[in-house]
């Protein structure tokens, strides 16, 4: 106080807030505050001017555990006060709230504050120019505008509109919601802050926009401070020509890996696959994701696709951004002119090679391709080489009951147009094939041949051999069919297997 108020100004000071606390006995009664005047420099009363008691310099009010200073206010009769100049609001230590003016309304308890507002809680300040402030409810609201800093955090948010509630610390922010850090930006319809957790929850739809992803939601959470997130409601993460999405995904901002659950899709734009299933992991600094339960991948071509089933599915991605496939435990694939099974598969972008292993088998129209390991060249969508190690085993049906077979060590099948036309059979190459009577309408086979050779090569069209050459000392016989018995017709090691051939995507999923 001014040392040169009067001991009568003081006495006056005194009276004043003693004939309000009087006045209100009643409201006091009904649990309602009472305002009173702690302190100010001067106090007039000219009901000519304004019919309102008008206190002046360095002017403390107090309502409850709240504390209002400011320059001047009038004090109406009512309990209603205007507060002029450098307006504080101070309530313990967990709010501190300035602004240019103030009105106050006993009958509601609200303080309406205008113009260069600051609401400073802890490290976090909030500025805005609209804000009412309920002081019975210790709940604070703004609109037209409002921007939150938060220093220690480095966070940045601005909204429209929204409230704060002193008691929880946490904020409740509305329409064209942008939460800023150096690390993300987070856009949003709705938004709920914890300021003391540091968290925020989304309501509507969000998007996370950070260095290595994007993240989109309706619904979720996600802590600032720990950069764990949970997103719901058609939530899906998308990084760099990877997108990851599902019912629910819960993300580590921290270490960029994320868990998606139920109804799981992840789709690369840039090799053209997309992979689903009900549960999938995605890691970014990895360059890792993998799917499982009911594990589906969809390799696009120009022309068709690759549909391919199996337990668990993971992509795995290289420094020079290629991508490995790799197919675990009950692989089943289709394509209207390939299909396949085996216990693993892998599928190399960086040379366009799919790897089939532990007992796999590959139809190629008619034909029939088994080994130990097979290899798929392919290129824009189309083979261009098969290559199969150890044991190679390539048949087709020549008439009901009988098969052409071909065997070997290795052996390697070119490709035009995705159909076989060459194989090329290196070490032990063996052959049985029935030859066909081309001239009636419906050919039948005139006996068996039955040939061995280190290296053979056979060529096909139309499915269907139409020459052997045999390389290096041949040995085999034409048998016709009344003499040929067993070991003619079928080589040892022979299966057909068509009965577990996939005829169309459905079949993917049959006995799994």
């Amino acid at each position: 106080m001014n040392a040169a108020i009067s001991p009568m100004s003081r006495l006056i000071k005194h009276i004043l807030g003693l004939i309000f606390f009087i006045g209100t006995t009643a409201l006091s009664a009904q649990v309602k505050p009472v305002v009173t005047v702690v302190d100010a420099d001067q106090l007039l009363f000219e009901k000519n001017v304004i019919d309102a008691q008008r206190l002046l310099g360095s002017v403390v009010l107090k309502y409850g555990d709240v504390f209002l200073r400011c320059d001047s206010a009038h004090l109406f009769a009512s309990q209603d006060f205007d507060a002029f100049g450098k307006v504080r609001i101070n309530q313990g230590d967990t709010l501190h709230l300035s602004g240019d003016l103030l009105h106050f309304n006993k009958a509601t308890s609200i303080a309406n504050m205008r113009d260069n507002i600051r609401l400073k809680n802890d490290e976090m300040t909030l500025t805005t120019d609209f804000l009412d402030y309920n002081m019975d409810q210790n709940l604070a609201s703004f609109w037209n505008g409002g921007k939150i800093v938060s220093t220690e955090n480095k966070n940045t948010l601005t909204s429209e509109s929204g409230t704060y509630d002193v008691n929880s610390a946490r904020f409740h922010f509305r329409k064209n919601v942008v939460l800023k850090n150096p690390e993300y930006t987070v856009h949003a319809d709705t938004l709920i802050y914890g300021d003391k957790v540091e968290r925020a929850w989304f309501k509507g739809p969000t998007t996370i926009d950070s260095k290595d992803a994007k993240i989109y939601c309706e619904n979720g959470w996600f802590d600032t401070l720990t950069q764990m997130c949970q997103f719901n409601e058609n939530a899906h993460i998308s990084s760099g020509a990877t997108t990851m999405a599902g019912d629910s995904i819960s993300y580590n901002g921290q270490t960029g890996s994320g868990e998606v659950f139920c109804n799981v899709v992840i789709q690369d734009t840039t090799s053209n696959y997309v992979i689903s299933g009900d549960y999938g992991w995605h890691s970014e600094t990895e360059g890792k994701s993998f799917v499982t339960k009911r594990a589906l991948m969809t390799q696009v071509f120009d022309t068709d696709s690759l549909t391919l089933h199996a337990d668990t599915l993971m992509a795995l991605t290289d420094t020079l951004g290629m991508q490995t496939i790799h197919a675990y435990h009950g692989v089943r694939f289709f394509k209207p002119d390939l299909q396949g099974i085996a216990d693993s598969l892998t599928y190399s972008e960086k040379d366009s090679l799919l790897t089939l292993y532990r007992n796999p088998i590959v139809w190629s129209d008619e034909n029939q391709i088994t080994g130990d390991t097979i290899q798929l060249l392919t290129y824009d969508g189309k083979i261009q080489k098969l290559f199969v190690h150890k044991n190679s085993f390539v048949a087709s049906e020549a008439a009901p009951g009988k098969y052409n077979q071909i065997k070997g060590l290795t052996l390697v099948g070119s490709f035009v147009d995705n159909r076989l036309q060459r194989i090329d059979v290196n070490g032990n190459g063996q052959v049985v094939y029935f030859p066909l009577d081309g001239k009636s309408a419906d050919p039948k086979t005139i006996g068996v041949n039955n040939a061995a050779c280190s290296n053979l090569s056979i060529y096909v069209e139309d499915n269907k051999i139409q020459r052997v050459s045999m390389i290096n000392a041949p040995s085999g016989a034409l048998h016709p069919n009344s003499l040929a018995n067993k070991e003619d017709k079928e080589l040892q090691g022979f299966s057909w297997n068509s009965q577990l051939r996939p005829r169309s995507i459905g079949d993917l999923f049959k006995n799994h």
